[in-house]
């Protein structure tokens, strides 16, 4: 889900947008509005946990400059699905959830529109994606094979369908963070069927990210909208993994534009740990980020005057 963080830098992004429009328009959605010190402080600090108000208010204008380019009725099904999904006092949940998808699969077989295809394989590829933590942790190989082959197969098909529908309707189109959305689902299947201590060496995880284009997919999405700052930590993550010391040097780079705070490995943005924790970051932490490198890009951001303060 789109943070409030993303939300406020892509609404401020827009032509005309300065911070007495954007309160304006704030305003118009609630007579509280919101005070320039606080959605300031929300714009540079991708820590910062927003307010139920703040949070409600971003939301709306977000949805009213920024529709989803998705059908709204299969978007509800999509909820509906993951509210059954984590429902644990649901006692028939599995013959559920295997009802709803074989209504997808037919309704599949009947849709002509690309972007209705798409969420419905999305909505697929979900279905068999939370199946694939059962099967791993209970040693069952065949079954995992399946549902990750199922899940993937099905993701691939939500990508080519918003293609697609990008080529027929160029001035309709689908962003190119639902796109990154998307392709990411692919490489979170190649993911979750490995335990998270085995995934660095894992030959199938480095096969993908070599031959997908992960990495420059995720550049293009960033040129788009460089406050990404999700995207940005997992493509250092994912350049640590194929050990690669431009692609690192180009991530925490586009991290440290985003906020200073990411030159501090131990820094904790909002509902992630710190870079310094993670097992997929030890090779850039051992062979790039070094102390003296991380404060030579403070210092030379400094000089240049660029960046977000901290």
């Amino acid at each position: 889900m789109t943070t409030v963080f993303n939300k406020i830098h892509r609404l401020k992004q827009q032509l005309g947008w300065t911070w007495d429009h954007f309160l304006t328009e704030i305003d118009k959605c609630s007579s509280g509005g919101v005070d320039e010190k606080t959605l300031y402080s929300h714009y540079r600090e991708p820590h910062k946990k927003p307010n139920s108000q703040l949070e409600k208010l971003i939301n709306q204008l977000h949805d009213d400059c920024f529709p989803d380019p998705f059908p709204e009725e299969l978007n509800r099904l999509m909820r509906l699905y993951n509210h059954l999904f984590n429902c644990k006092k649901h006692i028939a949940k599995e013959k559920d959830i295997e009802d709803l998808e074989f209504f997808l699969q037919q309704q599949c077989k009947r849709e002509v529109e690309w972007l209705r295809i798409s969420r419905l394989n999305w909505l697929l590829g979900n279905i068999a994606f939370d199946r694939i933590p059962l099967y791993r942790d209970n040693g069952m190989r065949q079954q995992l094979d399946w549902c990750k082959q199922s899940a993937i197969s099905h993701y691939q098909k939500s990508v080519s369908a918003i293609e697609q529908h990008n080529e027929k309707y160029p001035q309709a189109m689908v962003s190119a963070s639902h796109l990154y959305k998307a392709r990411h689902n692919i490489l979170a299947c190649y993911l979750n069927a490995v335990p998270q201590a085995k995934r660095g060496k894992d030959v199938n995880i480095i096969q993908y990210l070599k031959a997908s284009g992960y990495i420059a997919n995720s550049k293009r999405t960033l040129q788009a909208e460089p406050f990404q700052w999700k995207i940005a930590r997992n493509g250092l993550r994912f350049s640590s993994l194929l050990e690669n010391e431009a692609d690192v040097i180009y991530f925490i780079t586009a991290l440290a534009h985003i906020s200073r705070h990411f030159l501090k490995l131990d820094y904790e943005p909002l509902n992630h740990g710190a870079i310094n924790e993670g097992e997929d970051f030890h090779w850039a932490i051992e062979n790039v980020l070094t102390s003296d490198y991380l404060a030579s890009i403070e210092m030379d951001m400094k000089k240049n005057n660029k960046g977000k303060r901290s």
